[in-house]
């Protein structure tokens, strides 16, 4: 997480986000990298994924922000299991970082078996090929806390075969980042795409809260509507935007 440096001004929060998916990305990369031989071959199993180090690594490291990390698998790539969810998830007990597997129900057959293939943060980069950054939403599966999801397409001999991902929880996100915001002369607000509230150095928004009316798709495709009571600067590779009282 390089480049993340003290700042006066709304386009210096911007890169200072910018700088964090950056990096946040780089990891999703090399778990994908590791994954991609294993898929290739014929009739792959859970046994052949290969990413439980890897991911360990990520979620005891405490130079890192991560509560999650893993990859979830489209229906029927592996020979075995018709879904499936390689993620682990970490805690802080007694100054341990203690890692746990996800134990998801992945039978389509029982009862609580959800379909997470409907779900934005699988969903998205399916149709859009795309990176993708959900939430900020409280994760009652993983977190239990508000958290950012963090996916990109798996791809395998160029066919998706699933994301690889990591959760990062807001409270750390708003911690390290307000202390870049509070360098700034004024209030500074990061936004996601709908315009829910990311972090806020203001206390009258919290995170959750929506702003209403805002053009935030025009802002994060380059164009730059003029806004009564803000003005925007995206943050570079992520749909997040700053925002600054006019």
């Amino acid at each position: 997480m390089s480049g993340m440096t003290t700042t006066t001004n709304d386009t210096d929060v911007a890169r200072w986000v910018s700088d964090f998916g950056r990096w946040v990305f780089d990891q999703l990369d090399d778990i994908a990298a590791l994954l991609e031989g294993p898929l290739s071959a014929t009739a792959p199993r859970r046994a052949d994924l290969c990413i439980e180090q890897r991911c360990h690594d990520l979620l005891t490291d405490p130079q890192t922000p991560v509560a999650g990390a893993g990859a979830v698998l489209a229906p029927d790539v592996l020979s075995d299991a018709p879904y499936w969810l390689e993620w682990w998830t970490v805690e802080s007990r007694g100054g341990t970082h203690v890692v746990t597997k996800l134990a998801a129900e992945t039978d389509p057959r029982a009862i609580g078996f959800r379909d997470y293939t409907e779900l934005p943060w699988y969903a998205k980069p399916f149709e859009t090929g795309d990176r993708h950054v959900t939430g900020p939403y409280v994760d009652y599966v993983c977190t239990d806390q508000y958290t950012l999801t963090f996916t990109t397409p798996l791809l395998v001999d160029g066919s998706f075969s699933g994301v690889v991902g990591v959760d990062v929880l807001v409270a750390w996100f708003e911690e390290h980042l307000l202390d870049v915001m509070e360098t700034v002369d004024r209030t500074c607000v990061l936004v996601n795409a709908a315009g829910r509230v990311v972090t806020s150095s203001d206390p009258s928004w919290v995170t959750g809260d929506l702003l209403r009316g805002l053009p935030v798709q025009h802002w994060l495709r380059g164009e730059a509507p003029e806004h009564q009571e803000w003005a925007a600067t995206p943050c570079e590779g992520l749909p997040f935007v700053v925002l600054t009282p006019r």
